[in-house]
């Protein structure tokens, strides 16, 4: 992450922004030696809000902890003939 003052930030608007889209740059904001704000994509900030909420969640947690185990121990739950059927109606869908 690139540190940078408000008043440099603001001359290199135009230019931050499109880095931050573009390239998922973030860029933090100083105002007299001090971290004030930080710059980045909307993709970044929905990522980072979505991970906040699937963090607060304990339900989804335990599931996730629960499937990392069973991957780690071999065990992927579903074979790809029990997802065959599906894979073939999305594929159906989709045409």
């Amino acid at each position: 992450m690139t540190t940078l003052p408000v008043s440099e930030a603001k001359a290199r608007l135009n230019e931050l922004a499109r880095l931050a889209h573009a390239q998922h740059e973030r860029f933090t904001l100083t105002r007299n030696g001090r971290a004030e704000a930080v710059l980045l994509s909307v993709d970044d900030l929905e990522g980072l809000e979505l991970t906040l909420e699937i963090l607060a969640d304990q339900e989804c947690l335990t599931a996730i902890t629960d499937s990392l185990a069973e991957i780690e121990s071999g065990q992927t739950g579903v074979t790809v003939e029990q997802l065959r059927p599906d894979l073939q109606h999305h594929q159906a869908l989709g045409s």
